[in-house]
């Protein structure tokens, strides 16, 4: 969902330029098919006439799948299928942790062999939770606090044994802020009626009013799903016959709590990602399949939709702790998909992160696939918990084969999806699998084509079950291990060309390649180790898994790094031979630049080991990414497959903007069509602007996209096809702008018919200036008075025209929460305010007790106007008074601990922004005035009318603009 859900569970946007001059904003959901009512895909016929297509415009993708919406053959699995036709995932359970998983759905009913594919679905979301209480029979109805609620008792398949009735109330508008319309009849207020009762001693069951009409006459029992998969469907009553759109349920009943869960997928998103790992038959087509169509499912609900697609608090680590009981209980391998995340801000470090590591440190037999999230291009943008360390964590590729038909774009081999989270501070991602499917969706969305990492996380987690299903057929007495998985996956994956390590992990999976060398290793009673590495962190406060040099080598005073290398210990054998043991590695690196310095290492007894590694300076001048790896191998041994572990480097090497240069550097980009090209900039101390200007001649296409020097996605530059030269400008200025090393990934267009690509250049300008308020007063019932001084640091002269406004007023305040995850402040406007605007921050400490953060302003009524998620340990939200002066509001922020039994309080900062209606002009003087390099001028800032009261505790805020050299703009904050 990384939100992920990489949403991930949400839509995460990403920029990715597509076909024919034309650039798409993509996110994880929205790339949708045109609607329509009914999906209905068919093979091919054999008989169809074949039309010669002209040799320049023939297919020459490489990969070749039979049904290429979902494309199977990117890793090679048909092939696999082929030479062992029930290694299909039977055997293995899939769990999948999401939005939920509509089990009443086509494509997700059977097993090749005939089973019930989902197995037992299960709610920790807390929404559908409904409690049941005591109930009167009166004839043919039920009275519920005396009044009339259900009928049609009469008619009922099932009576309780011993006369008691219970109802519970499923009330639409604790949907009004997701899907509201459950049973899409045109109105949000619709109240669902539940009866519940034990038709023998200690065994409940339930009749849901699915249509809303109060009659239950129409109704099947229920009981608990796992044991006869009962389901039904919300839809709306029609005597007509007239087919309607339907949402597919299911209940638990818990009698000691007196809650009856009511199941379904609201999202979508959870039936999307199930059906890629292991749908039978997508949309009724025959051998249209996920993955592992063979293996059977378990479906978790663990994302509230009502509040942005979000995980509450204990939800994730409820369904992780299913998972694992499930694969101690129930004999059968058990492969967990989590297509969720969100950004995060100590990689690797997490509460979620350290928490599942442990899991599955004590549950080999466990395997879990995350989704690395959809922040990309930029490096170091990995989402957690596919930060955790022993997960596999899943980029995204894009397959020709798929891009061909489902995009209309030709590319001749697979390609890394543009918005896959790329690693930096981690090893990570592990591997790569195809992020783009045609999969069964619940029978109210339309569109099922989606697009995200979320897609390529089912997508391995199905490639694990092929492997478990074949090695449990092929090896009787095989053991699941999780660690094995992993391993094989990554050393048997195929690179693709020209991405690095943080890009795409070892390359795209390959399931052929991954069961040989499992065999082989099984043959031999080779296991794997988990090696944990760690490594310092120049530009960041923690230690990671890889050397990460954001800001280059030119800082560091030895241009190296140390490696901290834990092997797990083998809990077979005895302290003895743990205290004698002795383990030897060769250390071979890949990088001509990256050079380790002892070229063997070795540890006698338990313990860790420790490598060094150098970095030659004189190789990296050039500007850019420098990625590399050493390989680790037992002594005497060599060649991928055999390595045990790896230790990775990243270093950027940015463009220096300095006075030498102009504070100007210019790049040039001629990269195929479908290269990322890294550029990073060191941005100096003192900017106060930015230019970038993305330019190219006739018929050039491409898109820069931008990073901040915190690794997070700030905006992009696009760059459409003309007929003549063109150019795209932004600038970066004011509270947006902070010194460090930005990254700047450009991109050519993609061209159906033309692939020599014209040139990209993109020239990036800093204006340095010194700014010093001298004094500054505001007061209400005054003027506002302010007095600066501003220095050309720049090395040219420039000429500032400006002026200035107060916006509003502004006040910031922490609150501490010890216990819960709930914090709610009343938001209401005064006459003269037009909108509010609220920073909710927490530290990167705190942030890292969440899986998740939702953010909503409510009406009255508890109708969202805002109603987002927290991507990063920050998030804004505003609300405009302009339709409802005097409206009281609440603004509601909700954390999801990832331990709830052992939180720690966390601090919530807020800072509160009033605008006023009408923003108050001030005068500048000198207002125009020619300043040369390193002149100093003192500005004079004057209000053109008197200030209005504000609250105490608040402080008037504004903007200093400085126009120059045409568009540019320098905005100077200030806060009176």
């Amino acid at each position: 969902m990384h939100s992920n859900l990489m949403t991930t569970i949400r839509s995460i946007s990403a920029f990715v330029l597509f076909l024919i001059s034309a650039t798409l904003l993509s996110s994880e959901c929205s790339a949708q098919q045109p609607p329509h009512k009914k999906r209905s895909l068919t093979a091919p016929s054999a008989g169809t006439l074949e039309v010669p297509i002209p040799e320049a415009r023939q297919d020459k993708v490489a990969t070749r799948s039979t049904w290429s919406f979902l494309s199977l053959q990117a890793a090679e699995v048909e092939t696999y299928l082929k030479d062992h036709p029930t290694f299909d995932g039977r055997g293995v359970i899939v769990v999948i942790l999401d939005t939920g998983v509509d089990p009443d759905l086509i494509g997700l009913k059977k097993t090749t062999e005939g089973k019930v594919k989902i197995i037992d679905v299960q709610n920790y979301s807390g929404t559908g939770e409904i409690p049941f209480a005591e109930a009167t029979r009166n004839g043919d109805e039920l009275v519920f606090n005396g009044a009339t609620v259900l009928r049609g008792l009469n008619k009922l398949s099932l009576n309780p044994y011993n006369g008691k009735f219970y109802y519970a109330a499923l009330n639409e508008r604790s949907y009004q802020n997701g899907l509201g319309d459950l049973n899409f009849n045109g109105k949000e207020t619709d109240v669902f009626g539940v009866l519940v009762f034990e038709d023998k001693s200690g065994h409940f069951v339930a009749y849901v009013d699915s249509d809303g009409d109060q009659d239950l006459s129409d109704e099947h029992a229920l009981t608990n799903y796992h044991e006869r998969f009962d389901t039904f469907s919300f839809h709306a009553k029609d005597s007509t016959g007239v087919e309607h759109k339907h949402l597919g349920g299911a209940i638990n009943i818990d009698p000691d709590r007196h809650i009856v869960s009511v199941y379904f997928d609201d999202g979508s998103h959870g039936t999307h990602v199930a059906g890629i790992a292991a749908g039978h038959d997508i949309d009724g087509a025959s051998g249209f399949n996920g993955l592992a169509p063979g293996a059977e499912v378990v479906g978790i609900k663990f994302a509230d939709n009502t509040t942005g697609g979000v995980t509450v608090s204990g939800s994730m680590k409820r369904g992780y702790e299913y998972a694992a009981r499930l694969a101690k209980e129930s004999g059968k391998p058990v492969v967990v998909n989590m297509s969720f995340g969100i950004g995060s801000e100590l990689e690797g470090s997490s509460v979620m992160d350290v928490w599942l590591d442990s899991l599955l440190a004590a549950s080999p037999g466990l395997t879990v696939c995350v989704s690395a999230g959809n922040e990309g291009p930029g490096l170091s943008t990995i989402g957690l918990p596919g930060s955790a360390d022993r997960i596999i964590s899943s980029g995204a590729t894009l397959p020709d084969d798929a891009a061909r038909d489902l995009y209309g774009s030709r590319i001749t081999s697979p390609v890394i999806w543009d918005f896959s989270s790329r690693g930096g501070e981690l090893s990570k991602p592990d591997i790569v699998s195809p992020g783009t499917a045609v999969s069964t969706v619940p029978d109210f969305v339309s569109g099922d084509r989606y697009n995200g990492t979320s897609m390529s996380s089912p997508y391995s987690a199905g490639c694990v079950a092929l492997l478990l299903s074949g090695m449990k057929q092929a090896f009787p007495h095989y053991q699941p291990n999780a660690e094995s998985i992993k391993r094989a996956l990554m050393l048997s994956a195929v690179p693709i060309k020209n991405a690095t390590p943080l890009d795409q992990g070892f390359g795209m999976v390959n399931v052929p390649r991954a069961f040989e060398l499992l065999s082989a290793w099984e043959r031999t009673g080779y296991h794997p180790k988990h090696y944990s590495i760690e490594t310092a962190i120049p530009s960041s406060v923690h230690h990671g898994t890889a050397a990460f040099f954001r800001a280059g080598l030119s800082a560091v005073e030895d241009a190296r790094a140390s490696f901290k290398i834990t092997p797990d210990e083998d809990p077979t054998i005895s302290a003895r031979q743990h205290s004698v043991g002795f383990d030897a590695y060769d250390l071979k690196s890949d990088a001509s630049w990256l050079l380790p310095i002892q070229s063997s290492i070795y540890r006698r007894g338990e313990g860790t080991l420790r490598a060094d590694v150098a970095y030659d300076v004189k190789a990296m001048q050039t500007p850019g990414l420098y990625c590399g790896r050493v390989w680790a191998y037992p002594k005497g041994k060599s060649g991928r497959t055999s390595s045990v572990f790896e230790l990775l480097s990243s270093v950027v090497v940015p463009y220096e903007l300095t006075p030498q240069n102009q504070y100007s550097a210019i790049v040039t980009v001629e990269h195929p069509e479908h290269e990322v090209r890294r550029t990073f900039f060191a941005i100096p101390s003192g900017t106060r602007e930015v230019r970038l200007v993305l330019s190219g001649p006739a018929g050039a296409t491409g898109v820069a996209q931008i990073f901040d020097n915190d690794g997070k996605q700030f905006n992009g530059l696009f760059l459409r096809r003309a007929d003549i030269p063109k150019a795209a400008t932004l600038t970066i200025s004011g509270e947006d702008l902070r010194p460090g090393v930005w990254e700047i990934d450009l991109r050519n267009g993609r061209n159906l018919d033309d692939q020599s690509l014209p040139p990209l250049t993109l020239q990036v300008t800093a204006f340095p200036m010194d700014v010093t308020t001298l004094t500054s007063s505001a007061s209400p019932g005054a003027f506002a008075r302010a007095s600066i001084e501003l220095t050309n640091g720049s090395a040219s002269t420039i000429e500032l025209q400006s002026d200035a406004e107060i916006l509003g007023y502004e006040r910031t305040f922490d609150t501490t929460i010890s216990t819960g995850d709930l914090f709610t402040m009343p938001i209401e406007g005064a006459a003269n305010e037009s909108d509010a605007e609220f920073r909710l921050s927490l530290s990167r400490e705190d942030y890292n007790q969440f899986t998740d953060i939702t953010a909503q302003i409510l009406k009255p009524d508890s109708s969202a106007v805002v109603n987002g998620a927290f991507d990063y340990r920050d998030k804004n939200v505003k609300v405009s008074f302009e339709h409802t002066p005097g409206e009281t509001y609440t603004l509601l922020f909700r954390g999801g601990r990832a331990n709830p039994e052992r939180a720690q309080p966390f601090t919530l900062r807020i800072r509160e922004r009033r605008f006023l209606n009408s923003s108050i002009s001030a005068l500048i003087n000198p207002a125009v005035k020619t300043l040369s390099s390193q002149q100093t001028e003192t500005f004079d800032l004057t209000s053109t009318r008197v200030l209005p009261p504000i609250p105490d505790g608040y402080h008037f805020i504004g903007n200093i603009r400085m126009k120059h050299s045409g568009d540019g703009l320098i905005k100077l904050p200030m806060r009176f």
